[in-house]
C-alpha cells in the first residue's frame, strides 16, 4: 500500500563511481543503488522531495553524478543534492544542483507541503571530518530566524551527535556544538537528518529527532570499536511523513516488510 501524503525520502551515501563495475569494500555500489530506489518506489512513489545526503559518488567523477541523477529523476520530484567527504563538491553542486560553488558551502532551503528543509555543506576538501564553519552558521541562524513558525527539517551528511562507534565518532562535524547550540533554540526544527554513518540511528534531544539512514549498498557495524561491515541489515532508505508541525519516520530496507508508517 502507498504511503500516506505528503511525505519525502531521504537516500545516502550511494558511492556509485565513473565505472559501474568498480567495488568498493568488495562491493559494486551501482545495483544496490538500483534496488533501493526500486523498493522506495514501490510504496513511496510520489514523494514532496528526495533528499541525497552525501557521498553521492565515491570518486567524485561527473559520469557518476550522471547516473545517479537519471536514478533519482525516476521519482518525478524536486531532489536536493548534499556533498559528502567522497564528494566532489564543487562538480557535484554544478551537474546535480545547478550551482556555482567556488569556496561557498552548498547551503540552501527548498520549501515543501508546508514545511521548510534546510541543507548543511559539512564536506570539507580532502577530510574525512566535516566542518559547518562560521558563515554557514551564521546563514542558518538567520535562516531560522526569518520564519520562525515554519517547520523545519536540516539535512546534512556528517553526524553531529556521536552514534556511539568509537571509529565513526572520531569523523563528525568538528564545530558540532556551535551546530548543536543553535539547533537546541530552535524549537521549529522538528528533525536533523545526516548521512555518512551507513546504519540506521535515532536519539532526540531537545525534541528534536537526530537520525541517520542506511547507505543504499554497504552497511556499517553499530556501536563498533573498529570498522566493521554489518551484513545482517540490508541497504535502505528513511521515509519521513509530514504532519502539521509534526511528523513519523521510518526505515525501509530493501527485502523486508515495509515498516507502518
Amino acid at each position: 500500500m502507498p504511503l500516506r501524503k505528503p511525505y519525502v525520502v531521504q537516500i545516502s551515501d550511494t558511492h556509485l563511481f565513473e565505472d559501474p563495475s568498480t567495488r568498493l569494500w568488495g562491493v559494486a555500489p551501482e545495483h544496490h543503488a538500483d534496488e533501493v530506489i526500486d523498493a522506495v518506489m514501490a510504496v513511496a512513489p510520489e514523494p514532496e522531495l528526495v533528499l541525497i545526503t552525501g557521498d553521492c559518488s565515491g570518486d567524485g567523477s561527473l559520469a557518476s553524478y550522471e547516473r545517479l541523477g537519471k536514478k533519482i529523476a525516476r521519482f518525478n520530484a524536486p531532489a536536493c543534492f548534499l556533498p559528502g567527504n567522497h564528494d566532489d563538491a564543487t562538480l557535484m553542486a554544478r551537474h546535480l544542483m545547478g550551482r556555482s560553488l567556488d569556496k561557498e558551502k552548498l547551503c540552501f532551503t527548498h520549501d515543501a507541503a508546508g514545511w521548510r528543509f534546510i541543507m548543511l555543506d559539512s564536506s570539507v576538501r580532502g577530510e574525512d571530518a566535516g566542518c559547518i564553519g562560521d558563515a554557514q552558521r551564521e546563514w542558518l541562524r538567520n535562516t531560522l530566524a526569518s520564519a520562525p513558525l515554519t517547520p523545519v527539517i536540516i539535512a546534512v551528511h556528517h553526524n553531529p551527535v556521536p552514534v556511539g562507534s568509537k571509529w565513526l565518532d572520531t569523523m563528525t562535524i568538528s564545530d558540532g556544538a556551535a551546530l548543536l547550540a543553535i539547533l537546541d533554540t530552535a524549537p521549529q526544527v522538528k528533525a536533523v537528518l545526516f548521512g555518512h554513518v551507513h546504519q540506521d540511528f535515532e536519539e532526540y534531544r531537545e525534541g528534536t529527532l537526530y537520525a541517520s539512514v542506511p547507505s543504499t549498498f554497504f552497511q556499517f557495524k553499530p556501536r563498533s570499536k573498529d570498522f566493521g561491515r554489518d551484513d545482517a541489515r540490508a541497504a535502505g532508505a528513511r521515509l519521513v511523513r509530514l504532519g502539521d508541525g509534526n511528523l513519523l519516520s521510518t526505515v525501509l530496507r530493501v527485502g523486508e516488510a515495509v515498516p507502518s508508517l
